[in-house]
């Protein structure tokens, strides 16, 4: 796939914080127009979001084998009240919490949910989130990769990006506040999508253009993560359609398809409620839904009903798609500038329903005063003003400050331990599993990648190895994971990287109801030589086995023992019983001939032992170095080569000992 890292043009100024600025020159907003905004921005979004209702999750391929263009019927524009679902009822009750508590910390975050959020009530990493909370875990444990197990999925950005229009103007205060709420249910790229779209809307109360929008809102997402890849390869096939001539959303989609779902993805797609696919096809909606504005040639807007109507043809999630979109082009044109078919005698009584302690009758002019309190809160907290007083008030925005460095996660160079010695040394390594399966395409079955050195997958999109066959019986003895160096070492320690767990329900409590697999019940280390392994001893696991966390990062410490393959051995767990791995990693000492004695010197104590079994048939760490049955001058050869950190030659008084002895003990 194409990357823009470069031909995006990003301007990214490493500065250390956000400085606060004076207020700028000429950047205000009008309480009238705002407030029109965020009336377009209420009403855009539950029209989008009624729009995709009938398809949600029914079409997830490439086109033309997905959505007909018949399953759009705008016939809902006549229902007598919208009914709130996940994709604007978290934004109420986040919007109420901004008007009380403008800097919010988790604790306030989690307050409110458990105030307002019924346990059992929503889906995905929403509900896994409110469940976890239950079990004592808070905020941001609670949308996390080793907690939530489904921290990639689409929940943050569905849940938090109207929020950026509460920060005008302001880019990186909207990513930052986006960035908080989304930590309650996601980490790593989700929440990047959620802070894309925080900054769009941020970047909207100044700027039209959906392109435009695009590129400014990208500065917010970490170069690193799988959500900037997405949006910014969308970006580079539409400009490509249009040199093109072409202006295809249906060309793009399928670009899309393929690179994320279908033949290119390294089987990174998971379902339809992922993150990084309903990313691609909301940005893809905002890009096709751009027209020129007829008040202002050669300026561009969106096309409101165009825009809802691909974020619905794409498919997938398309319901928070083309809510998400809508939204966009509501804020932009404001409820006064929608076509009338979207305004003429369309409802604005809108009802939250499931929510705890929170009013259930609104209209969305009343949201549309809601997010203005919130919003002016957050324009005083950015060094702004408001001037005047009622509807004739006047928001001055400060300038909005270059944007900080962002916190990336670029994947290692290459493996650590003991692999990355033999590597580097041109050694090779090998990898074996109890389930060995080398497909580089897919990366479950891509068995090479548990010693690639890249033990973070919230950022990349990776998914991690797995023994998963769909059978419900493991093989004799347990799953193993194992690295074969071809030399010998002493080894002392292995970290192992756990992977993910595929649960039975994707609603599904794990702590009710059994995952299907993806953990160990229990664990050992065998060290191996020469094809026959046996367990270690001493061995201490530096935090015990919990199939609740996941990713595990446990060390396994023990004895040290030669060998050269190590492996960790253990139960697998779950009603398919089988496991999910990262990375392995092994530690210790890579030996080289004549340390007997594996201290990473060769000396007198290693030439003590072999002189002490000369002639006998004894293992290396009695001196048989050459591995050839016998201890005799050929390994007292390759000692005398490694001798010191001064080869080749011993002092004369240890030449002088060394014949003594051997004289002795030569038969």
């Amino acid at each position: 796939m194409t990357h823009r890292r470069c031909a995006i043009g990003l301007v990214l100024a490493v500065l250390t914080a956000w400085p606060a600025l004076a207020a700028g020159q000429g950047r205000t907003l009008s309480a009238e127009d705002y407030l029109d905004r965020l009336h377009g921005l209420w009403l855009g979004q539950v029209i989008g979001n009624y729009a995709g209702r009938p398809s949600e999750g029914l079409y997830t391929t490439a086109w033309p084998q997905g959505a007909p263009d018949s399953i759009l019927d705008w016939g809902f524009l006549d229902t007598p009240t919208w009914i709130g679902d996940d994709d604007t009822t978290f934004e109420i009750v986040h919007t109420g919490v901004l008007v009380g508590t403008p800097d919010p910390s988790p604790a306030d975050l989690q307050a409110a949910w458990l105030t307002h959020v019924p346990p059992n009530s929503h889906y995905i990493a929403n509900r896994q989130a409110r469940t976890l909370m239950d079990y004592g875990q808070a905020v941001p444990a609670t949308g996390s990769a080793a907690r939530n197990m489904h921290w990639y999925a689409i929940d943050s950005q569905i849940t938090t990006e109207s929020l950026g229009a509460l920060t005008p103007g302001l880019r990186g205060q909207a990513a930052d506040l986006a960035g908080r709420f989304a930590s309650i249910t996601n980490e790593g790229y989700p929440v990047h999508a959620a802070q894309f779209y925080a900054a769009l809307f941020a970047q909207a109360a100044f700027e039209s253009d959906p392109e435009a929008l695009v590129e400014a809102a990208l500065d917010v997402v970490p170069r690193t993560s799988r959500t900037y890849d997405v949006i910014a390869d969308t970006l580079d096939w539409y400009r490509q359609d249009l040199a093109d001539g072409t202006a295809d959303w249906r060309a793009t989609h399928q670009r899309l398809h393929d690179a994320y779902v279908g033949p290119a993805s390294h089987g990174r797609y998971r379902n339809w409620i992922e993150s990084t696919v309903n990313t691609g096809l909301t940005t893809l909606a905002l890009l096709y839904g751009r027209t020129e504005d007829p008040a202002r040639p050669g300026q561009f807007v969106p096309d409101f009903a165009r825009t809802v109507e691909i974020g619905v043809l794409g498919g997938y999630d398309n319901d928070c798609n083309a809510a998400t979109a809508g939204a966009v082009a509501g804020f932009i044109l404001g409820r006064s500038g929608l076509p009338g078919q979207f305004t003429a005698g369309v409802t604005d009584a809108y009802s939250l329903p499931v929510m705890r302690d929170v009013p259930t009758d609104w209209t969305l002019a009343g949201l549309a005063e809601l997010s203005l309190q919130a919003a002016e809160a957050q324009i005083l907290a950015a060094g702004g003003w408001i001037e005047g007083t009622g509807s004739a008030r006047v928001y001055h925005l400060p300038d909005e400050p270059l944007l900080g460095p962002l916190a990336e996660r670029p994947d290692p160079a290459g493996p650590a331990g003991l692999v990355g010695e033999v590597l580097a040394a041109g050694g090779t390594v090998g990898v074996s599993a109890s389930l060995p399966r080398d497909n580089p395409a897919r990366d479950r079955e891509n068995l090479q990648a548990i010693i690639d050195g890249v033990t973070d997958l919230t950022y990349n999109g990776r998914l991690p190895y797995w023994t998963y066959d769909n059978t419900d019986a493991q093989p004799a003895g347990g799953d193993f994971y194992q690295i074969d160096l071809g030399r010998l070492a002493a080894f002392d320690r292995v970290i192992f990287h756990e992977g993910d767990i595929l649960w039975t329900g994707i609603n599904a409590d794990p702590r009710l109801d059994e995952p299907r697999g993806g953990f160990f019940l229990d664990l050992i280390v065998e060290v191996g030589r020469d094809g026959v392994f046996a367990p270690v001893s001493g061995l201490s696991l530096s935090e015990p086995l919990d199939p609740f966390s996941f990713f595990q990062v446990i060390e396994l410490d023990f004895d040290r023992a030669i060998g050269d393959a190590v492996r960790i051995r253990g139960t697998a767990g779950g009603t398919k019983e089988f496991t999910s791995i990262v990375e392995l990693e092994a530690f210790g000492l890579l030996l080289v001939p004549g340390d007997a004695n594996a201290d990473g010197l060769v000396d007198d104590r290693d030439l003590s032992l072999l002189l002490a079994h000369w002639g006998q048939a004894g293992p290396w760490e009695q001196g048989d170095f050459d591995a050839n049955g016998t201890i005799d001058d050929a390994d007292l050869n390759l000692l005398l080569s490694r001798w010191g950190s001064a080869p080749p030659v011993p002092e004369p008084a240890t030449l002088a000992l060394l014949a003594a002895g051997l004289l002795l003990r030569r038969p």
